[in-house]
């Protein structure tokens, strides 16, 4: 059960930004930091996951990382794709276990590499009828210049593109 739940909520690879470099001899802009009154990446990451508990997908599409958004292939992709969380199953408690900010981060599933990234393990205390349990998960989000953007994928390579 455990194992399905995992599988459902998602091994959400995180696939890192699209290259950038110096292109006609202009450097790239500098990656964009959270704003100052940000409440930190773990309040974003509960926000999503307790959108995602409710299946309010629309209101998640915006926290995704703008990659996430082109992989997915468009809002209504990710409404349809994006896997849904069990009815027998309710999330009770969601905690940040630990954050480390990094510099920068490379997914190496996709070799792809981002700049300013919290890297979160998530503690989620679930319950299916009467068995409860905890668990962690890693996830990794990106800075904004509004907060932090979610590193969720589709669980299949060109799935959501319609591919």
């Amino acid at each position: 059960m455990v194992k399905r739940f995992v599988d459902r909520i998602g091994r959400w690879p995180a696939v890192a930004g699209w290259p950038e470099g110096d292109l006609y001899g202009i450097p790239p802009a500098p990656p964009p930091q959270p704003p100052a009154h940000d409440p930190g990446p773990g309040r974003w990451e509960m926000r999503f996951m307790k959108l995602h508990a409710e299946g309010r997908f629309e209101d998640m599409w915006e926290m995704l990382a703008d990659d996430a958004q082109r992989a997915w292939g468009g809002l209504q992709n990710f409404i349809r794709e994006m896997p849904r969380l069990d009815e027998w199953l309710e999330i009770l408690d969601m905690q940040v276990a630990s954050v480390t900010l990094l510099d920068n981060w490379t997914d190496h599933i996709h070799g792809r590499t981002y700049d300013n990234v919290a890297r979160l393990v998530m503690r989620y205390r679930v319950r299916q009828q009467w068995k409860e349990w905890t668990f962690d998960r890693q996830v990794h989000l990106v800075a904004a210049d509004d907060g932090w953007r979610t590193l969720c994928y589709p669980m299949r390579a060109g799935a959501a593109a319609g591919r």
